[in-house]
């Protein structure tokens, strides 16, 4: 008599079939697990730029400057901020002597700022937008839906008519 030992082809259709149901399920909690840990990114950076910033103040009476876009020459980190180039979002910082946020000479009295994380690109399949943006101000306020800003954080963005904007899963 044969004994032959093995798994019939119904068999490993159905296994291929519950790991298939399985993936369905992990596949996008995977994807929304990696947007809520880019965005926990930005909400640690801005809140350490907040600190960075209280720091500047209480030894300048003014808000510091940081600009992401000119660290390639040097300038523009007045605060200290630690730069990480393989970050998902881009920062900045600009201090205002009014509410309305526009950027001010350094000579007056920068008594407001506004800081800035927008993301370098969707952040995945799950996002409802192309940009994730999220802002600070000088009050700790961290907003990500334009409708729950305090100023300076308002209208201030070229991309949207905020600074916050909830392009996450």
């Amino acid at each position: 008599m044969n004994n032959i030992k093995g798994f019939s082809l119904v068999e490993l259709m159905v296994a291929v079939g519950i790991v298939g149901v399985m993936s369905s399920v992990a596949v996008p909690k995977y994807q929304k697990y990696k947007v809520n840990a880019s965005r926990a990114e930005a909400q640690s950076s801005l809140s350490s730029m907040y600190t960075l910033q209280q720091l500047y103040y209480t030894e300048n009476d003014q808000y510091g400057v940081f600009d992401g876009t000119t660290l390639a020459q040097g300038t523009g980190n007045q605060i200290g901020f630690p730069i990480n180039p393989g970050s998902k979002y881009g920062y900045k910082a600009i201090p205002t002597d009014t509410k309305t946020g526009t950027a001010t000479s350094t000579n007056k009295a920068n008594i407001f700022f506004r800081a800035t994380a927008i993301s370098k690109k969707k952040l995945g399949s799950c996002a409802n937008a192309d940009k994730d943006k999220w802002c600070i101000n000088q009050n700790k306020r961290l907003a990500n839906d334009h409708g729950d800003v305090e100023a300076p954080c308002i209208g201030n963005s070229t991309i949207a008519s905020s600074d916050a904007f909830n392009g996450g899963c």
